[in-house]
């Protein structure tokens, strides 16, 4: 169990479910750095003893899983977190609508007995909005976005509701001014397309006595604390020393746009092969080898290297290929960078990994170390510390769909820029 800070006693408030590794992250960290108590921990992994924190974030890694898997996990950890008395959970989302979210939030309602969920899908910092019940990104239908065009999961549909109602959901659309509907398994999606909407819906749903499920990404998230009796004062982003060594698994388009622009910026870019990628032994190899000595070489210049997959899986290829190609990756990047961060040209180096597949691949072949939040360097990128062999090792994490083309260059800190590429 991952967690920020250590108390004797503890009543927690707030327990969320997030579907991958780095939304619970991103999540989490809403609260910690505004003084809150968190642990995180793997719903896989998640024991009968009481949590000692404020809040606790709990991985279910469903993002991948078929909807009825991904109704009963979270079904079990929803009963299971029920012993805690915790008076509010929240559901965390992915903004581009990718996942489980119909039968994540059917899951926590039936396994509660709640009979309504408040959902705000938007992230306005990072121009995703909800407006008439259909979401947007950077100005485009999402199913015509870079997510309708993803290779593992396309969105098909902009219009919230028709992710939900399927599961056994009875949809209300909320713009603003609304009145709320209520009967068996309410989902109320509420439109969003400024960070203030989201204090609005806080406020609504607070008067209406509705904060008891709550759903949606990191942005309402960050809005909740004060509504939730959770500690609410500003913190300073931390600082992101270069160069960094980032290693991606995701092949969303949002993470090609950062590479070209990470390329541009003077970084170094390795595009790993599929042999590279998927073979079980390969840095056994001898020409593991010469790739472990060849980044080591650049780590030398201290030049941010940047590890890609390329865009290299047909997309022709079967379903369960694909998703036995997303574990081995995933596996392969993670054991990767274990070896690179156990090499003395390493030690300067601030790691970032890029997607949750490969976040949790990498702490599960860690042996799940303890992990603190510290912090959000900007919207959705998190800051990170564990311990690996014997030192504190400050690492970021974000989502493959986060952020602007330039991000790579932003999450530096000023003062650190010019120092190395």
């Amino acid at each position: 169990m991952f967690q920020n800070e250590t108390k004797m006693e503890y009543l927690t408030r707030l327990v969320v479910i997030a579907d991958d590794i780095t939304g619970a992250f991103d999540t989490g960290v809403q609260f910690s750095k505004r003084g809150a108590s968190v642990q995180v921990a793997v719903g896989a992994r998640l024991g009968e003893e009481a949590p000692r924190a404020d809040v606790v974030v709990i991985d279910a890694e469903t993002r991948h899983r078929t909807a009825r898997d991904a109704y009963h996990e979270t079904y079990r950890i929803a009963s299971a977190v029920g012993a805690w008395r915790a008076p509010h959970l929240y559901v965390k989302t992915d903004s581009g609508l990718r996942g489980n979210i119909g039968p994540a939030i059917k899951a926590v309602l039936d396994a509660t007995g709640e009979d309504f969920a408040a959902f705000a899908p938007a992230y306005p910092d990072i121009n995703r909005v909800t407006r008439d019940g259909c979401q947007w990104v950077d100005g485009q239908r999402i199913e015509d976005s870079v997510y309708g065009r993803d290779l593992f999961e396309p969105v098909r549909t902009s219009r919230v509701g028709q992710l939900l109602s399927p599961y056994g959901l009875n949809v209300c659309e909320c713009k603003a001014p609304c009145k709320l509907a209520y009967g068996p398994s309410t989902a109320a999606v509420f439109d969003a397309e400024c960070n203030e909407d989201f204090h609005r819906i806080a406020r609504l749903i607070r008067d209406e006595g509705r904060l008891r499920v709550t759903a949606g990404c990191a942005a309402f998230a960050a809005s909740l604390p004060a509504y939730f009796g959770l500690p609410d004062r500003a913190a300073e982003a931390p600082e992101v020393h270069a160069p960094l060594v980032i290693v991606c698994g995701s092949l969303n388009p949002v993470t090609r746009y950062q590479f070209e622009y990470g390329e541009r910026m003077g970084y170094k870019r390795v595009i790993l092969s599929r042999r590279q990628l998927l073979e079980a032994d390969y840095l056994e190899s001898e020409d593991g080898r010469r790739l472990l000595a060849s980044l080591g070489d650049v780590m030398r210049s201290r030049r941010t290297l940047m590890l890609d997959t390329g865009l290299d899986v047909p997309k022709d290829e079967p379903d369960d290929c694909l998703e036995e190609t997303r574990v081995l990756i995933a596996r392969r990047l993670g054991a990767l960078l274990l070896r690179m961060l156990g090499m003395e040209e390493a030690r300067d180096y601030t790691p970032m990994i890029i997607g949750g597949d490969t976040l949790i691949a990498f702490l599960t072949q860690a042996g799940f170390p303890r992990v603190v939040l510290e912090g959000e360097v900007s919207a959705g990128v998190v800051m990170f510390s564990m311990v690996f062999r014997g030192r504190t090792l400050r690492m970021l994490s974000k989502s493959g769909g986060f952020g602007s083309r330039t991000l790579l260059g932003d999450v530096v800190s000023e003062r650190m820029k010019g120092r190395c590429q």
